[in-house]
């Protein structure tokens, strides 16, 4: 055999093999299995959802892409960016209970989604950690609204409205407010700022806003004490 055909030969032995090789390894790649039909796909969205899966549920949506299908894709993308949010002020509170950034976070965080019950005791301990942002203080004053306590609602607004911080949804509020509840508020005792250091917490019913509102702070807080109810309840939506 020529030394050209021996070339050959072991060319051969080599490039075939590999070949082979190479077709047997394309022929196991895992393939996308193909998108679920619109239908399929909204109904297994909607489970989903209500199982709290909002991530899976968005990309179900967004397969499903009708335009019923897009309002829950938004919903689920709003809740599941709440989801993850609410996770990471946790984290932050566990690894640092006073902090007030965090406290007020949460505050505000629950109070958009409703749950004001919850976050009330946020936000009132977050103002004793050095004062409440003008957006939170709004939001306190519309919990303290809610259940009647006009005197709390008014300190709230008005802390918010002042003049250095001029937080004009606030103004607003406080306009609207002073109709309903009459006059301006009793200034509440103890708003001083709370000693961030000191060895005994200060109590949360005293340092209500810290001292006063505080723009560019997102935190929240813990337990306060409890407030009584009002004599009556005010709708937010009445003024």
């Amino acid at each position: 055999m020529s030394v050209k055909a021996a070339c050959a030969v072991v060319l051969l032995l080599v490039v075939v093999p590999v070949a082979a090789f190479t077709a047997g390894c394309s022929s196991h790649t895992p393939q996308t299995p193909p998108a679920p039909p619109p239908a399929e796909a909204f109904e297994a969205g909607r489970r989903a959802y209500e199982q709290g899966n909002f991530e899976q549920a968005a990309t179900l949506f967004a397969a499903a892409d009708t335009p019923q299908a897009k309002v829950f894709l938004g919903q689920s993308l709003t809740r599941d960016a709440a989801k993850k949010a609410f996770t990471a002020y946790d984290a932050a509170l566990r690894a640092d209970p006073g902090q007030g950034d965090a406290m007020e976070a949460m505050g505000l965080l629950l109070a958009n989604q409703g749950e004001t019950a919850q976050a009330k005791p946020w936000l009132i301990k977050a103002g004793t950690t050095g004062g409440l942002s003008p957006e939170a203080l709004l939001r306190l004053g519309d919990i303290f609204l809610a259940e009647g306590n006009c005197r709390e609602a008014l300190a709230a607004y008005e802390k918010a409205a002042a003049p250095q911080v001029g937080y004009a949804p606030a103004v607003r509020r406080l306009e609207a407010v002073r109709g309903l509840c009459g006059g301006k508020a009793v200034p509440a005792s103890g708003q001083g700022k709370a000693a961030r250091n000191g060895a005994a917490e200060a109590d949360p019913a005293a340092g209500l806003y810290g001292q006063g509102a505080k723009s560019g702070r997102t935190g929240a807080s813990q337990t306060p004490a409890k407030q009584k109810p009002g004599p009556k309840t005010i709708d937010l939506n009445d003024i």
